[in-house]
C-alpha cells in the first residue's frame, strides 16, 4: 500500500482536469489499485469494528467527468453510507501538491441538487463534524492524537468542501513519512 501511495503523491503536481495519461494513471492506482489492496486488508480491519459494521467496502474517487485536484479513498459500511454523500467513513485524502495524505474519519460534502453537485452548507457540515467529535470524545475521552484540521492545498471549489468534512484525522503524512511509515 505504501508504495501506490507514493505513486499517486508523484503523480500529483502533475494534476489536470483533463484525462491525460499521468491523469490515467493516476486514476487506476486509485480506482484499482489502492481500492484493491485496502480491499485485500477488510478481513484484518473487520474485527477492529463493532459487529454492526459487518458489510465493510472501499471505494475512491479521481473525478466525476473532469479529474479532481485532491483524490479519495474511503472505507465505509455500505448501510450506513451507501455512497459518498451520506453517513460517515473513514477517508485517505490526497494533497493536491502531492506532499502527503491525510487518514480521516469524514463524512459527506455535497448533495445532488436540480440535477447538480452542490456543497452542504457549511453551517450543516459544523453540526455533522461536531457531533462525530463529540461520540469520539465521549467514547474515548479526548481525539488525541488525532486533528480536526486538514489542508489539501486545493484551488477548487469541491476538494475545499473535503477540508470541512473532516471529523478527525491524522495530520498530514508527508511523503518522508509514507516511505519509512505505511504498510
Amino acid at each position: 500500500m505504501r508504495e501506490t501511495l507514493i505513486k499517486i503523491c508523484q503523480l500529483q503536481p502533475r494534476y489536470s482536469s483533463s484525462n491525460t495519461p499521468d491523469m490515467q494513471e493516476r486514476g487506476r492506482l486509485i480506482n484499482t489499485e489502492l481500492v484493491g489492496e485496502l480491499r485485500g486488508r477488510l478481513p484484518f480491519v473487520q474485527p477492529a469494528f463493532d459487529s454492526v459494521f459487518d458489510d465493510l467496502a472501499v471505494g475512491g474517487s479521481d473525478g466525476i467527468g473532469r479529474k479532481t485536484e485532491a483524490p479519495w479513498v474511503r472505507l465505509f459500511s455500505r448501510a450506513m453510507s451507501p455512497n459518498p454523500r451520506e453517513g460517515f467513513y473513514v477517508v485517505i485524502h490526497f494533497k493536491a501538491d502531492g506532499s502527503g495524505v491525510y487518514f480521516t474519519l469524514g463524512c459527506g460534502s455535497t448533495i445532488w441538487s436540480g440535477g447538480d453537485l452542490r456543497p452542504v452548507s457549511d453551517e450543516q457540515l459544523k453540526t455533522r463534524t461536531s457531533w462525530a467529535r463529540s461520540v469520539i470524545k465521549q467514547r474515548w475521552g479526548s481525539l488525541r492524537p488525532f486533528t480536526d484540521v486538514i489542508a489539501l492545498g486545493a484551488t477548487a471549489p469541491l476538494p475545499k468542501t473535503f477540508e470541512k468534512i473532516n471529523c478527525v484525522g491524522q495530520t498530514d503524512l508527508g511523503s518522508r513519512s509514507l516511505d519509512g511509515g505505511l504498510g
